[in-house]
């Protein structure tokens, strides 16, 4: 960081070298950096104001820098300033870090302050116009609008180290490359710690659902001695005394009952829990294998690889996904659908509306009349619709749109949901109601059986 000193030392150097000179260009390498080429008889310079907050600096380049491809707004106040007028004075206030490039109608000031730094165009007045960053918070006033004043105090001078300021330069651009590499080494062990951690609570979410499924036969087993004990159930009883026959001695046991229901709707329930466990723990444990292989990726990364390597290891393990651009190009030949196209097992095509207005341009402009529609009973949810062509899809096929229908549902996980079955030529929209909002004139209940592995085959998935 240059002292008070330094700042002096170079503006010494360079004032000779840009007063009276004419401003040729002016360039923004970043955000918080201006380049001024000024030319004078016989020597062009370059100029560099900067308020990096490690690398703030005035100093002198060999070449023009490059600049942004849209200007900062500093940028574009000082064009319509500076550009083709002359630099009347180079000015260094004493004692402090403070230069001043004084044109014909206006000042570029630079605080060369460290953290603090920053660059002011200011007016004729001394009005602030433009500032490179937003001024920091402090006694003094620095917002646009306000007049300028220098900051209070002196700055320690210390004794010039730096006086050559191309020198000065050239080891800010080295640094500039140092920092670009530590940012690179931050990224990539930013990228293993966030991936890291998402697996760590995907696993900790899988476990639980692996040991919330650990015993489906327990559903299975109470259904089936209630079902065989019937007599001994009456509605609004919270709990069922029975016999356990595949127990020694056959104990009396309790069995948990929904006081809504009757006994058979009751034993339907543990046996639908029973196939919704069954189902759930062949795909947890799966799933807990495969997060688990992941989490052995991650450990077998080498943390000082770039950020750039990681990522390529990451997607070839599935882990990660880019984000890819999409071009007006490609978004012109390939529209935005208002539904999820889906196979069944039968290789028979499914579309399921995205949702609100979706829904609407799904059944009422994808849709024809004897297409198959399909949505959850008295619940919002999803549009459902299985096109019909020839002999009509099948049964198979009804079932998984069914399961798609209660997996794109307020209702997702409950068993025993009822989903309406019609043609699209019985559905009507709703005038004056929201998007999506419809009546049936007619319809028949579908209850989709194995709903959470119809679903698991129907919907992609990613670790």
């Amino acid at each position: 960081m240059l002292n008070a000193a330094d700042v002096a030392a170079l503006v010494a150097a360079l004032a000779p070298r840009v007063e009276g000179g004419q401003v040729q260009k002016v360039r923004d390498p970043d955000r918080d950096t201006i380049g001024l080429r000024v030319r004078v008889p016989g020597q062009t310079t370059h100029l560099i104001l900067s308020a990096h907050p490690r690398l703030c600096r005035i100093s002198a380049a060999s070449k023009s820098p490059p600049t942004r491809p849209e200007p900062t707004t500093l940028g574009r106040w000082l064009r319509s300033v500076a550009s083709g007028r002359r630099v009347v004075r180079l000015e260094h206030l004493p004692g402090d870090r403070v230069v001043i490039v004084h044109f014909e109608a206006a000042r570029l000031v630079a605080e060369i302050s460290g953290r603090a730094a920053n660059l002011y165009g200011l007016d004729a007045d001394g009005r602030i116009m433009a500032t490179a960053r937003r001024p920091a918070r402090g006694e003094r006033d620095l917002r646009p609008g306000r007049v300028w004043t220098p900051p209070r105090g002196q700055a320690p001078a210390g004794i010039a180290r730096h006086t050559d300021p191309e020198a000065v330069e050239i080891l800010a651009q080295a640094e500039l490359v140092d920092a670009g590499e530590d940012a690179d080494a931050i990224a990539a062990r930013r990228l293993i710690k966030q991936t890291r951690d998402r697996l760590k609570r995907l696993a900790k979410k899988v476990r639980a659902d692996v040991q919330r499924t650990a015993d489906p036969e327990q559903w299975r087993v109470q259904g089936e001695l209630l079902t065989a004990q019937m007599h001994t159930v009456k509605r609004g009883d919270p709990v069922a005394r029975v016999q356990d026959w595949y127990a020694e001695g056959a104990p009396i046991i309790e069995i948990p009952l929904d006081p809504a229901l009757d006994g058979p709707a009751n034993a339907a329930r543990l046996f639908a829990k029973y196939k919704k466990a069954k189902a759930g723990a062949s795909l947890a444990a799966e799933r807990l294998a495969e997060v688990e292989a992941g989490l052995a990726v991650i450990a077998g990364l080498d943390a000082t690889q770039s950020a750039e390597a990681i990522r390529e290891a990451l997607e070839d393990a599935g882990l990660y996904r880019r984000k890819q651009a999409q071009t007006q190009r490609t978004r012109d030949e390939a529209p935005r659908l208002s539904y999820f196209p889906r196979t069944s097992a039968r290789g028979e095509q499914i579309l399921v509306g995205r949702g609100g207005a979706d829904n609407h341009q799904l059944t009422f402009r994808h849709a024809r009349g004897n297409d198959w529609w399909l949505h959850i009973r008295d619940a919002p949810g999803a549009h459902v619709i299985v096109p019909t062509r020839g002999n009509g899809p099948h049964p198979e096929t009804l079932q998984d749109a069914a399961a798609l229908a209660v997996h794109h549902s307020t209702l997702r996980g409950e068993p025993g949901i009822e989903v309406m079955l019609t043609q699209r030529k019985h559905v009507r929209a709703v005038k004056g109601a929201g998007p999506g909002r419809v009546t049936v004139a007619s319809s028949r209940t579908v209850v989709p059986d194995d709903v959470a592995a119809r679903v698991a085959r129907l919907e992609p998935r990613r670790v």
